[in-house]
């Protein structure tokens, strides 16, 4: 009986490490589903409607979901209290502090940085520019996320839910 309820116990964790290691491809591809969002509505309220940066990252806040609020809000009492010289170095610093809490990659962390970088840096038209290739950016990577979880999601669901039946199999 204990020996049955241990093999029950080895595949229903093995089962579970699959599903939440799939999970973080679907995780990855949501955060940038906000991010884009979040960089569409930044663009309208700073190149359209002329928001200073604070404002606009205050108004961005009740508009995205978490974690990308979070740091959104972090960053925006920053430069209100003026705790720092640059957006870029703000964003930087809540990056370091909320990294856990993002599952993106590299290359996603890249286009963040840079667009960070060169915001506030220049005129309207720069910004414009900034946020167009920031935005075109993210729409690739959003693409390679979603083929990307689209394959992986099943592959380690399976995998997980096959090395529990392994293990158990090995036991009996």
């Amino acid at each position: 009986m204990l020996k049955l309820i241990f093999m029950i116990m080895i595949f229903t964790t093995s089962s579970y490490i699959g599903f939440m290691y799939g999970e973080t491809f679907r995780k990855r591809m949501n955060e940038l589903k906000e991010i884009l969002k979040a960089l569409l509505i930044l663009e309208n309220d700073i190149i359209y409607g002329t928001t200073p940066l604070p404002e606009a990252l205050e108004n961005l806040c009740f508009k995205v979901e978490e974690p990308i609020k979070k740091i959104t809000k972090a960053i925006e009492e920053r430069l209100i209290k003026g705790n720092v010289e640059s957006v870029y170095e703000g964003a930087r610093e809540e990056f370091k502090v909320l990294e856990n809490e993002f599952y993106l990659d590299d290359s996603d962390k890249k286009i963040i940085s840079d667009f960070f970088k060169s915001l506030g840096e220049s005129g309207v038209y720069g910004q414009e520019k900034i946020f167009t290739l920031a935005i075109e950016g993210i729409k690739l990577n959003l693409k390679d996320a979603e083929e990307i979880a689209k394959k992986n999601i099943k592959l380690y669901r399976y995998l997980g839910v096959c090395f529990g039946a392994m293990i158990t199999i090995f036991l009996i």
